[in-house]
């Protein structure tokens, strides 16, 4: 379960999937989607031992700002990977 403290997260601090579901609000399927289609890093460790950290939920967090913007998963993933934002 979260430890939840008066301290900001730490890069080094660790949550399980249903923690990380919880920070990002997001359902567990749409994690592991964006997991699998390359959008967010996969965790450390595999199956129930599997590891999220604070960068795992800002890639999160980022994904769902752009799909509420409205931007397609395909181009998150390009700006993701390097490539220049489009002028607005």
């Amino acid at each position: 379960m979260l430890c939840m403290n008066k301290t900001t997260p730490t890069s080094l601090e660790e949550f399980t999937l249903a923690d990380l579901c919880v920070l990002a609000d997001l359902p567990v399927r749409t994690v592991r989607y964006y997991v699998q289609i390359g959008l967010v890093d996969k965790p450390y460790g595999e199956t129930r031992a599997a590891r999220y950290r604070t960068h795992h939920l800002e890639q999160l967090l980022l994904v769902k700002k752009w799909t509420a913007a409205g931007v397609s998963l395909d181009r998150i993933r390009e700006l993701l990977h390097g490539e220049d934002p489009p002028v607005p």
